[in-house]
């Protein structure tokens, strides 16, 4: 069995899917589809940057998912079965084009609402995103449970990233070095995945509600529930939920090897994935 994971947050670079756009006619006209929706030239974005317009959260997200997208269009042409769908936060919004879920329109529409909400919410709660490396799960639950911080991604037995205030960064940093952690701040806007989202989770759902969710014609596998799915109000509620809730990733991939998967394509401007399904 075969599962296709896509990248999120973080995985643009200046360049990314240039040489795709080059190479493949089918990729010219998904890139030609993306701009056309949005009325601005996305994939110049992406090809020729700079990064300083590339990197906010509102135009990272559609890039990456133009870019993952586009090269899914390419790998379709191969007929490889897929067993399997799954992304690392919004990479899971690839999973809806992919799926039949979503169509193309409404997908780009879903996922400038999504950094509308995530970066309305970090002005409104400024928050921040630490790496944690070399502290079990069950200690980290542990102390959020004290307060303090939220764990916001289980990425790998090795990797968990936490949410805090942005007034807590060097007392939490220091406490958890002193416990033997490796800690670093990663270069995002705010503390995505957490309860820090709450104040923009209702907006967001009234402004998705009336896109034209289907149901999957491949299992999604939620970053939510760390468990697959196909029907339509499920992949809808889980991705709400996704906002303010930890992506499971390590879970996700447990569940589609404890599933049959074998062989994982990640597919996107990134090898981040692969890298943490090793370590899994």
């Amino acid at each position: 069995m075969k599962g296709v994971i896509f990248p999120g947050e973080g995985s643009q670079y200046v360049g990314m899917g240039k040489s795709l756009y080059e190479g493949f006619p089918c990729v010219r006209d998904f890139f030609n589809r993306i701009d056309k929706i949005l009325g601005w030239k996305l994939s110049e974005c992406c090809f020729y940057g700079p990064s300083e317009e590339l990197n906010p959260v509102y135009v990272q997200e559609l890039a990456i998912l133009a870019v993952s997208l586009s090269a899914y269009e390419v790998f379709k042409e191969k007929n490889i079965p897929v067993d399997f769908l799954s992304g690392l936060s919004s990479g899971e919004c690839s999973c809806l084009y992919s799926a039949g879920v979503l169509d193309l329109e409404d997908l780009v529409y879903f996922v400038k609402e999504r950094a509308w909400a995530m970066g309305e919410a970090s002005q409104r709660n400024p928050s921040s995103l630490f790496a944690v490396i070399g502290l079990e799960r069950g200690y980290l639950e542990e102390k959020s449970a004290e307060g303090g911080f939220y764990l916001a991604n289980i990425n790998s037995p090795k990797q968990i990233v936490i949410a805090l205030k942005k007034e807590d960064r060097e007392r939490i940093k220091k406490s958890l070095g002193s416990a033997g952690a490796k800690v670093v701040e990663l270069e995002v806007d705010g503390g995505f995945h957490s309860p820090f989202m709450q104040v923009t989770k209702e907006q967001f759902k009234r402004k998705v509600e009336n896109l034209k969710f289907k149901d999957a014609r491949i299992p999604i596998v939620s970053n939510f529930t760390a468990t697959a799915h196909t029907k339509k109000e499920e992949i809808k509620s889980n991705l709400i939920e996704q906002l303010v809730s930890p992506v499971l990733w390590q879970d996700c991939a447990e569940f589609m090897i404890k599933n049959g998967v074998k062989v994982f394509f990640e597919i996107g401007p990134s090898q981040i994935l692969r890298g943490l399904i090793k370590t899994i």
